[in-house]
């Protein structure tokens, strides 16, 4: 446990004090055993280990460090990702406003901190169970294969999102300073490069994804192989340098395609609030026990809810020039709409952009429970990462035949023929996956600027305009990082 101590923002994090005594494992021992009696009762029976595997899940929906209502976990920084953005729009000052106002960097703010101190918690309950299941690699058992497959794929994914959210895209500057990494024998304190982040990414998604390859998933609550597939497929679409980067693309996102089916009418408008849904390839299972009420994502979505987007009116809505592009036989257009009574409201005159795509178990004028489930993989999307991974090969029969199966199964009328294939990708692509907290990666992978300005329904008093991977778009290395680590190296500008 020694690596601990060189981040201060682990040390100070309860979930790292519990997960440092044996009562994170199913065994007999007390609090006092020694790392060598723990390792042998893991050796003894792997599934001990369990408990750190429901952590680091645990932690990415409920975050140990929570800091604030808008501060739950992957699904609270994915929507700050897309309040980013140019598909969101919002009219009020409440949480994730500053996030709108691309205000939110600073190395004093919360959003910084609570990213680093989210992932890096993941990232060290996954150490945990590679370091005491390493040994076991080659031992043949599907359990401990499983459970290192889960670990590798999550350890990735949460590097992945550090890397973007501190740096600028791969493509940008290879070289340029990335994020300190550590695994389970390696403590790497400095910012080192971006290519040597990825580098351990993809190391971790190969061996995640191969030793989780022709294994079921208890439930969509655990990264299946499937789930590893769609990961691995979005982080290759950054590695411009990758051999045969779109071929490898391509190949992992029909893989993740085989983990599911297109959803039907009924189930796109069910509110996607359980990982029940058929797309549905990876997701978080919430109870009433596990809930983090108004600290959660449909308190801040839902329309109809006791939340923060329902009663409080801190709706979300899609931008005005987005929705527009949605034909009226498209099932999506029925996404967004609510009734607004008072004319007084300010969002009276744009009712029509308010979202309800998301809808909590139990709402509709009933009260929302907040039980909802997170969904942070579908199908759906992977269907679009391969059509554009083909449209740059130049394959464009096989791009078109994948972009018209998942839109027809949204609106029967539609066609791609005669439009420009990746552009028509990348706006039903925004369209499909609003909310769901992809579009900032895709614009900065793909070098676009934010351009609100073609919506009636942004705010005056946002940014309406940006270029390509301007800094505001990436956060600087928290304070508390800075001072305790002084080998990080260089802040961002």
């Amino acid at each position: 446990m020694k690596k601990l101590k060189y981040i201060l923002l682990l040390i100070v994090m309860p979930i790292l004090i519990s997960a440092c005594s044996s009562s994170f494992l199913d065994t007999d021992l007390n609090e006092n055993a020694s790392d060598d009696q723990v390792q042998d009762a893991i050796n003894r029976d792997p599934s001990k280990i369990k408990g750190y595997i429901s952590g680091f899940y645990k932690n990415l929906f409920a975050p140990e460090s929570q800091r604030s209502h808008d501060d739950f976990g992957l699904k609270g920084i994915e929507l700050a990702t897309d309040m980013m953005g140019e598909d969101i729009a919002y009219l009020t000052s409440h949480f994730f406003v500053y996030d709108y106002l691309l205000d939110n960097r600073g190395s004093s703010y919360r959003r910084p901190a609570s990213t680093w101190q989210e992932f890096y918690a993941v990232i060290n309950g996954t150490n945990e169970v590679i370091s005491k299941l390493i040994e076991q690699i080659d031992s043949g058992d599907e359990t401990v294969e499983k459970m290192l497959g889960e670990s590798f794929v999550i350890r990735a994914y949460s590097y992945f999102w550090l890397i973007n959210m501190y740096q600028h895209p791969y493509q940008w500057n290879k070289d340029k300073p990335g994020i300190p990494v550590y695994n389970e024998t390696d403590i790497l304190l400095n910012r080192v490069p971006v290519k040597e982040v990825y580098n351990q990414i993809l190391s971790d998604l190969d061996k995640g994804y191969n030793l989780l390859k022709g294994k079921k998933a208890a439930s969509k609550g655990e990264i299946s192989e499937y789930a590893a597939a769609a990961i691995y497929a979005k982080v290759l679409q950054f590695v411009d340098d990758y051999p045969n980067q779109w071929e490898t693309v391509a190949k992992y996102a029909q893989e993740a395609i085989k983990g599911g089916s297109l959803m039907t009418e009924a189930e796109l408008l069910s509110g996607f609030n359980t990982v029940d849904l058929s797309e549905v390839l990876w997701g978080a299972l919430i109870d009433g026990e596990s809930n983090t009420f108004y600290a959660s994502f449909m308190s801040h979505m839902d329309p109809y809810s006791p939340g923060y987007g329902g009663n409080l009116g801190n709706y979300k809505m899609i931008a005005s020039d987005l929705y527009d592009k949605i034909p009226e036989t498209d099932i999506r257009k029925k996404w967004f709409g609510i009734k607004i009574e008072s004319e007084d409201n300010p969002h009276y005159h744009v009712q029509q952009y308010i979202q309800k795509k998301f809808v909590d178990v139990g709402s509709l004028g009933k009260g929302g429970t907040f039980t909802s489930d997170y969904i942070y993989l579908r199908t759906a999307e992977m269907y679009f990462v391969a059509a554009e991974a083909f449209a740059n090969l130049g394959k464009n029969a096989e791009a078109q035949k994948l972009l018209e199966e998942v839109v027809k199964s949204r609106n029967p009328d539609y066609s791609a023929s005669g439009k420009d294939l990746l552009e028509e990708i990348r706006i039903q692509k925004r369209i499909e996956m609003w909310g769901e907290g992809v579009r900032l990666f895709d614009m900065k992978r793909r070098g676009e600027p934010l351009n609100r300005k073609g919506s009636v329904n942004h705010s005056s008093t946002t940014v309406h305009e940006l270029p390509a991977n301007d800094k505001k778009f990436i956060y600087k290395i928290p304070d508390d990082e800075m001072n305790a680590n002084k080998e990080i190296g260089e802040q961002n500008d």
